[in-house]
C-alpha cells in the first residue's frame, strides 16, 4: 500500500505541477499580448510624436519666416512713416505756397527760390491760380 500512497502522491503532484505549468503557461499569453499590445502603443505614439515633431519644426519655420516678414514690413513701414514724416514739411510748405498763391499773399520759401510770377493761364485776374508757376514750384520740392 505504501506503493500506492507514493503512486497516488507522486500523481497529486505531477498535476498540481501540469496545472501550475498551464496556469503559467497562460498567463505568459497574457503577459505577452499585453507586451504585443504596448510595443503596438509605443510605436503608435512614436509614430503620433514623429509626425508632431514635423508638425512642430514647420510651424517653427513659418513662424520663424512670418516673424522675418513682420519685421521686414514694420521697418518698410517705419521708414515710410519716417519719410512720411519728413514729406509732411515738405507737404505743408507746398499747401502754404498754394494757399498763398490763391489769396495773393507772399509766399516765403527757404528751399528754392520763387521764380517771378507768370501771366495766368486764363489771365483774367491775379485770384486766378498760375498752374504753370505751381507746377514749376511743386516740380522743385521733389
Amino acid at each position: 500500500m505504501q506503493e500506492t500512497t507514493t503512486v497516488n502522491q507522486l500523481n497529486q503532484a505531477l498535476n498540481e505541477l501540469l496545472n501550475a505549468y498551464d496556469k503559467l503557461k497562460y498567463e505568459n499569453k497574457q503577459i505577452n499580448d499585453k507586451n504585443t499590445q504596448l510595443e503596438d502603443n509605443i510605436s503608435e505614439l512614436e509614430e503620433k510624436n514623429s509626425d508632431l515633431e514635423n508638425q512642430i519644426a514647420s510651424l517653427s519655420d513659418t513662424t520663424k519666416h512670418n516673424s522675418t516678414e513682420i519685421d521686414t514690413m514694420l521697418g518698410r513701414i517705419k521708414s515710410i512713416l519716417d519719410t512720411n514724416n519728413e514729406d509732411d514739411s515738405i507737404e505743408e510748405e507746398v499747401e502754404e505756397v498754394i494757399n498763398n498763391e490763391i489769396y495773393n499773399e507772399p509766399t516765403e520759401v527757404v528751399e528754392e527760390e520763387v521764380k517771378p510770377t507768370e501771366p495766368s493761364v486764363s489771365g483774367n485776374s491775379n485770384k486766378e491760380i498760375d498752374l504753370g508757376r505751381m507746377q514749376s514750384l511743386l516740380n522743385g520740392f521733389n
